[in-house]
């Protein structure tokens, strides 16, 4: 096996979400992201990885002071 060197990225971001799933396996959806020099695995993976990205920013600013991120409970 060897090392690609081919740069990928999102092009589009989108929406994850995660729900519950069925038998306690919980699923993740990515919607409406794009990728350039990316599989659709690629395009997932980087979409996880820019939500989880997203949430720790957010957890981070809601921690330091109270209204600092946007973090909501409906």
């Amino acid at each position: 096996m060897s090392l690609d060197a081919t740069t990928s990225r999102l092009t589009k971001v989108g929406t994850v979400t995660i729900h519950p799933g069925l038998e306690g396996r919980t699923q993740i959806v990515a919607q409406g992201f794009d990728g350039e020099g990316c599989s659709c695995r690629d395009v997932a993976v980087l979409a996880c990885l820019w939500a989880i990205g997203e949430l720790q920013r957010e957890v981070m600013r809601t921690i330091e002071q109270p209204g600092g991120g946007a973090i909501g409970v409906d």
